[in-house]
């Protein structure tokens, strides 16, 4: 059984089903755990009530999407029932997708009902509040007068305000529940079209049903073509969010990819020998990832709110071909990085550096220590940032869900070297960077007593570095990046000739994301390599490499 959020209002999404009329479509299926059920609805009104009811057994999440491919409708909250009024331009009828993944691991029985809205129609739908976040919602109620009746799941307070069509308040709520009703008179006579504004004031998200119910509403029956749903077909779940269109990308293993706008890459991944998988996106959209071996068989999965995740790959033999689906679920294109880095060449601490999380997103930190250690996070002071930490094995070992951007803990791994992962939730409107640094248990953060907050470095976006080869041979090849990131990325000379000893290259080392913290690696014309890591670019004028 999954863990649900308290008072799910199961009752008030079946209502559709329960009651739906003889031109509705009621039809029952079943998807399997872990897998993508796509069901096909034909919509033939302009106003169709769209509910689906699981078994409460696991978990179901769902995206609907249009003929084109364009989502409509999303619902990640943590439970199976669905229920939303779909708009429908035109007098044809229309085709839409709906894609219901199931997180569990047993399989899930459902139903979906489709049915023409009329006046008399009582509208149901159902939203995700986001913690701290204020959201407008437009419902439409006919009849003399319309009853409405909002109701969140009982995790947070909510507050209400809702709007006429000429703007005017006509009623408001900012009592210390997540419910509230009001009977709403003098409607137009054609349906009049309100704003609810409803404000989240808990740090989970609330998920909220409205149900509007007409009063004096014109009965006429529909009268038009019934619609249907029938099931298109089920597949292993890939994330759910980009309508099962999976692309195989066009090379393969470490490197950068381009997962387009609502669609799924697939990207196969040679390694040899235990590798650890790091991927990591530009912070743009939500990524969901599937880690599947040769066989099929799913080894990894990851469907948070970021579009980061880490995996440790162990093939069955020496070598073997993994492949990760990487699901984009945003509306623009995601460009992400995949690092592959061999198991014994981690022998010391990860984590350090410097992160960019973006505006109202999320992002996972990578952390390894091999000893007990304190880790230090500071935002740049500009958003709220919340953290969740979890061990090898997905337990929590600390979270912070405070107002502020910063926290501290200690990692305690028994003797040996241990990984965990950092999630950081950004709930602000503005990007904030956030800096992870490790130190002992009396390290406090800059500026702690004094009133200061440490800020991650300059304000420029510049990153000017003088390098300096004093090696004693020519190099040949010179490669930086990011403190953060676990790959070096591309020669940076490569094109460019080579550096003579005793000469200097003056660079910019700047990725976009206002890091301070780069590593740098030097390879010389005999095969040696230097590298320096961990260079504050931000107040440091030079990089020599010596002999």
């Amino acid at each position: 059984m999954i863990d649900t959020k308290a008072t799910l209002l199961t009752c008030v999404a079946s209502l559709a089903i329960i009651a739906a009329p003889a031109s509705a479509s009621v039809d029952e299926y079943s998807v399997d755990g872990g897998s993508v059920a796509t069901i096909s609805l034909q919509v033939c009104s302009a106003e169709s009530q769209l509910a689906v009811r699981g078994d409460t057994g696991t978990d179901l999440d769902f995206v609907l999407t249009d003929s084109a491919g364009t989502m409509v409708h999303s619902d990640e909250g943590v439970d199976d029932y669905l229920s939303i009024v779909i708009e429908k331009e035109g007098d044809d009828c229309a085709a839409y997708s709906l894609a219901v993944s199931n997180l569990g691991e047993e399989a899930n029985a459902f139903t979906v009902a489709l049915e023409p809205i009329v006046e008399s129609s009582v509208r149901i739908q159902k939203y995700i509040i986001q913690a701290n976040e204020t959201r407008t919602l437009d419902f439409k109620a006919c009849g003399t007068s319309a009853a409405v009746t909002a109701r969140g799941d009982g995790d947070t307070d909510l507050d209400f305000i809702i709007r006429n069509s000429d703007e005017g308040v006509v009623h408001e709520d900012a009592g210390e529940t997540d419910e509230t009703s009001v009977t709403l008179a003098g409607l137009l006579s054609d349906c009049e079209t309100f704003q609810m504004e409803v404000a989240n004031l808990g740090d989970v998200y609330n998920a909220l049903m409205v149900v509007v119910e007409p009063k004096g509403a014109d009965p006429a029956p529909f009268a038009g073509t019934a619609p249907s749903t029938t099931l298109e077909g089920v597949r292993l779940a890939d994330g759910g969010g980009a309508g099962g269109t999976v692309t195989l990308a066009e090379t393969e293993g470490a490197g950068e990819y381009r997962a387009e706008a609502n669609s799924t890459l697939k990207v196969n991944l040679p390694v040899c020998g235990m590798t650890r998988m790091e991927v990591r996106g530009d912070g743009d959209t939500d990524l969901d990832f599937t880690v599947t071996d040769a066989e099929g068989t799913v080894v990894h999965s990851d469907v948070d709110m970021s579009d980061v995740t880490f995996a440790t790959l162990k093939p069955s033999s020496e070598c073997e071909t993994f492949a990760v689906e990487v699901s984009n679920l945003g509306d623009v294109y995601n460009v992400f990085n995949v690092a592959l880095t061999a198991a014994d060449a981690l022998r010391g601490p990860l984590g350090p550096g410097e992160y960019r999380v973006n505006a109202n997103s999320a992002t996972k930190v990578a952390l390894r220590v091999c000893d007990v250690t304190k880790v230090l996070a500071s935002g740049d002071g500009d958003t709220d940032l919340d953290f969740d930490v979890t061990d090898a094995t997905g337990s929590s070992v600390h979270s912070d869900y405070d107002m502020t951007d910063r926290t501290s803990f200690t990692l305690d791994p028994k003797g040996a070297c241990a990984d965990y992962a950092m999630s950081v939730d950004n709930l602000g409107d503005v990007f904030n960077t956030l800096t992870i640094a490790f130190g002992g248990e009396d390290a406090v953060f800059a500026g702690q007593g004094t009133g200061g907050k440490a800020k991650p470095g300059a304000a420029t976006s510049d990153r000017n570095i003088s390098i300096l080869n004093q090696t004693g041979e020519t190099i040949s090849s010179i490669f930086w990046s990011n403190s953060a990131t676990l790959d070096w990325g591309d020669d940076k000379l490569a094109g460019s000739g080579v550096l003579a000893g005793g000469q200097q290259w003056n660079v910019n080392v700047s990725d976009g994301s206002q890091a301070c913290l780069f590593d740098f690696k030097v390879v010389t014309q005999s095969g040696r390599e230097i590298e320096m890591a961990r260079v504050n670019a931000c107040e440091t004028a030079m990089v020599e490499f010596g002999g």
